[in-house]
This record gives C-alpha cells, sequence and structure tokens, in this order.
C-alpha cells in the first residue's frame, strides 16, 4: 500500500496547520484562574498579554482525549504514517504523553522525535519534515534525515523581564532580583538537553536585541543556506523595520520570515520577549 505520510506536531512550535492539508497541530492548554483555553484556538496572543500580569496563568500539554481523537482523524483521513515532533521534553510533557498513547495505537505507523528546542526551533523540524514529504521521500528516509538536521536549528530570545520565567519556576527569585538591580536582560535559548540556559547578557534591552542578532550571526557560521524567522509578541509598524534590518544583516538568508509566538509560550516568555529562530540547509 502507498505511504500517505501526516506531520503531527504542538502549538508550542509556533507553525500553523491551515497552510498544509497534511500537518496536524495539537494545541496546549491555558489555564486562566479556574477557566481552561485552548493555545490558540479560544484565546489569542492579545488577550493573553493582557491577563498575563493580573491573573494566575499557566499552562499544560493537550489532553490525552485531544490526542487519541487527532491520531484518529489522521486515520480516518487515509494516512498510513505519521512523523510527530514536540518542543522540547526538558520543557513540555507533551512528548512523553504522546510516547505513551502511541505505543497502544497501532493503526498508524508513527515516528515520535523530541526536538529539544521550542517555538520555530522546534517548528522548523516540522516544515523540513513537510518538505520531505512533499519532494517524494519515503517515511524511512525522512525520520533520519529530521533526527541528523536537529542541530541545524536554534532560537535565541532576549527578554525584557524575568519575572514570567520566575512565576514559571525557571529561575529563582534572587536571580530575578539581581537583573532587575542592574537592568540585566539574559538572551536565552534551549541547551542539549533541551531545557532553557542564558547564552549571554547584555545591559538594557536594545543592546540585549543586538547581542541576540550577533548570536544568531554566530550559529550561522559558514551556511551558505538558512532560513529565518523572527519571533515577535505584536504586529506593528516596528515589525517591517525589524524585517528590513535582519535582512540586510543577513544578506545570504534564502527567507526571513515574522511569526507571533504562540500565546502558551508568551506566558513564560514576558510580554517585550524578542526572538529569532535560524534553520541552517547547507
Amino acid at each position: 500500500m502507498k505511504e500517505k505520510i501526516a506531520v503531527l506536531t504542538d502549538s508550542g512550535s509556533d507553525i500553523k496547520a491551515e497552510a498544509y492539508e497534511n500537518l496536524f497541530v495539537l494545541p496546549l492548554l491555558i489555564h486562566i484562574n479556574e477557566k481552561t483555553y485552548i493555545d490558540g484556538v479560544d484565546i489569542d496572543l492579545g488577550q493573553v498579554l493582557y491577563l498575563v500580569d493580573d491573573y494566575k496563568v499557566t499552562t499544560s500539554l493537550p489532553s490525552p482525549e485531544s490526542i487519541i481523537e487527532t491520531l484518529n482523524k489522521i486515520k480516518s483521513l487515509g494516512y498510513t504514517h505519521v512523523i510527530a515532533n514536540t518542543i522540547s521534553s526538558g520543557l513540555s510533557g507533551t512528548y512523553n504523553i504522546l510516547r505513551l498513547l502511541i505505543e497502544g495505537f497501532d493503526e498508524l505507523k508513527i515516528a515520535l522525535l523530541d526536538t529539544k528546542n521550542i517555538s520555530k526551533g522546534s517548528g522548523f523540524t516540522t516544515l523540513t519534515a513537510l518538505e520531505l514529504i512533499e519532494e517524494g521521500k519515503s517515511f524511512e528516509e525522512i525520520v533520519p534525515l529530521l533526527e541528523q538536521g536537529l542541530e541545524n536549528n536554534k532560537v535565541f530570545f532576549t527578554l525584557m523581564s524575568l519575572e514570567h520565567l520566575r512565576r514559571g519556576g525557571r529561575i529563582g527569585l534572587i536571580t530575578k532580583a539581581l537583573a532587575d538591580l542592574i537592568n540585566l536582560k539574559p538572551i536565552i535559548s534551549c541547551n542539549e538537553e533541551g531545557v532553557y540556559y542564558t547564552v549571554r547578557k547584555a545591559r538594557g534591552y536594545k543592546n540585549a536585541i543586538r547581542r541576540t542578532l550577533e548570536l544568531a550571526q554566530e550559529f550561522v557560521g559558514e551556511s551558505k543556506v538558512y532560513d529565518l524567522t523572527i519571533l515577535v509578541m505584536k504586529m506593528d509598524e516596528m515589525v517591517d523595520v525589524v524585517k528590513l534590518f535582519v535582512s540586510e544583516m543577513f544578506p545570504s538568508a534564502r527567507s526571513v520570515n515574522v511569526t507571533l509566538i504562540s500565546p502558551a509560550l508568551a506566558i513564560h516568555i514576558a510580554p517585550e520577549a524578542f526572538g529569532l529562530a535560524i534553520r541552517k540547509i547547507d
């Protein structure tokens, strides 16, 4: 029987299902006080940013029911194989719950990858899978190519404040207080274990953005073909300015796109976060 391959990811990977017939996105859950919302479905980024400072806002992984429902939908549409990838297992339980549920789902052949990344750093793995399917590569060819390519994807974020990481338990109160005292802005990424770490620190937010772009240049290195995605909290008049500046700073980039950060991710990294994701192709 001829293969028909679907791609499955979660909303923390910052890639939209609407543009791809064979892409399925599991939304993370957002909890505000006693009410639960579906990431990007019944709550958007603007609403989250409006509420995050005044209410108790937390996130959780997709429900087992929604995962099984999605897998059944994929099967009903005639797909035979699924390439699933999630944001880092070091930052979310989505990978582990998928791993458990997949073990008991024999109707599809499923490969599951832990990207050890987040936001479009994870989403680039999804995008690569979709492109390889479009090229006509088989399931058995695609999976090792994706595994080999994980190290070619990277995302850097600089934050205006550490408050939201502190609330999420990812840094301590003393670290946050010291950073505030000297106006120190961290630039964070995911390490080899897929956990947030501070790559560099800079005095002041504008300087931190400049350092973020320099780190991206270092990661690009000698790569001749690469894609960039600018990650922002809102689309305003500054986005075009930033995109032009990034395009000039990275003249060899094959593409420079702009994406809104998912509401579930925005909760943890603060309203004024700026990010840049890179995918090295060659």
